[in-house]
C-alpha cells in the first residue's frame, strides 16, 4: 500500500468533520438572520402575528352620534303683531300719614325674693356700708374707665374670714341688662385679707336700687338677704365699698 493511499484514508474523517462544522455554521447564520428579521418586524409592528406577546389593544373611544341642532320655533310661521296697548295714567293718591303713638318702654321689673328666716341671716352690713368712693386709690392708672363693687367680710370678732369661705353674688339689672356676677372672699387682697371684687363695667353707670348683693356659703346656702344698693355715674363714686360682719 502506497503512502498516498494511506494519507487519503487518514484525511477522510477530517474532511467529513470539517464539512459538518461548515454546515452547522451556515445553519446558525441562517437562524441568526431569521431571528433578526423577526425582531425587526416585531419592532416595526408590535401587533404583528409574529409577536408572541403583543401589547394590549388601545382603547377606542365610542363614536358619539352627531347632534344636529334643531332651531327653536317660538313664533308660529305666520305671526301678526298684536296692537300696542297704551297704559292709562296711574292715579297717585295724596295721603298724609298720621303719627301713631309710641309706646313708652316699660321698666324692667325686679322680683322681690322671700326674706330669709332670721336665724339664717348670719351676716349684716358693717357700719358705713355701702359707701361710694373713687377707685383711683386701688387703680390709679384706670381713672374713670372702671366701675365695680368690692369690700371685705369679717367674723364676729372683727377678723377677716378665711379665703374662699364666703361666695359673694351681685345681681339685678344695670343699664337695662340683667347681671349676675360672683366673687370669693380672699380673691381681691388689695381691699384686705378677706377682700372680694365684682367688676360692673369700664364706665360708671348710675342706678337706683336695681342691683343687690348677697352672701352664700360654699354649698350655696344663703347667708344674707338680698341687699339692694345704688351706683353712680360720677368718676369720684365709681367704686361701691360694701363690708359685712358676722352677727
Amino acid at each position: 500500500m502506497g503512502s498516498f493511499e494511506l494519507e487519503n484514508r487518514r484525511s477522510s474523517p477530517l474532511r467529513l468533520l470539517t464539512a459538518l462544522w461548515n454546515l452547522l455554521t451556515i445553519l446558525v447564520l441562517l437562524m441568526t438572520c431569521c431571528v433578526g428579521v423577526v425582531t425587526l418586524v416585531i419592532y416595526l409592528d408590535p401587533y404583528s402575528s409574529l409577536n408572541p406577546f403583543p401589547p394590549p389593544t388601545p382603547f377606542q373611544p365610542p363614536q358619539l352620534p352627531t347632534l344636529t341642532p334643531t332651531p327653536l320655533q317660538i313664533l308660529p310661521p305666520t305671526w301678526t303683531p298684536s296692537p300696542t296697548i297704551t297704559p292709562r295714567p296711574t292715579l297717585t293718591p295724596t295721603f298724609t300719614p298720621t303719627s301713631s303713638p309710641t309706646a313708652s318702654p316699660t321698666a324692667t321689673e325686679i322680683p322681690t325674693p322671700t326674706p330669709l328666716p332670721p336665724e339664717m341671716v348670719l351676716y349684716a352690713l358693717s357700719p358705713g356700708s355701702p359707701k361710694a368712693l373713687a377707685s383711683t386709690a386701688f387703680y390709679p392708672d384706670l381713672g374713670c374707665k372702671w366701675s365695680g363693687v368690692a369690700g371685705q367680710v369679717f367674723d364676729a370678732d372683727g377678723q377677716p374670714i378665711p379665703p374662699a369661705a364666703v361666695l359673694v353674688i351681685v345681681g339685678g339689672v344695670l343699664n337695662g341688662e340683667a347681671v349676675e356676677l360672683l366673687s370669693l372672699t380672699g380673691t381681691a387682697p388689695q381691699y384686705g385679707p378677706a377682700g372680694y371684687e365684682v367688676v360692673l363695667g369700664d364706665v360708671p353707670i348710675a342706678s337706683q336700687g336695681s342691683l343687690y348683693i348677697q352672701l352664700f356659703d360654699p354649698q350655696g346656702t344663703p347667708l344674707t338677704d338680698r341687699i339692694y344698693f345704688d351706683t353712680f355715674g360720677a368718676c369720684e363714686q365709681n367704686l361701691i365699698l360694701i363690708d359685712f360682719v358676722r352677727k
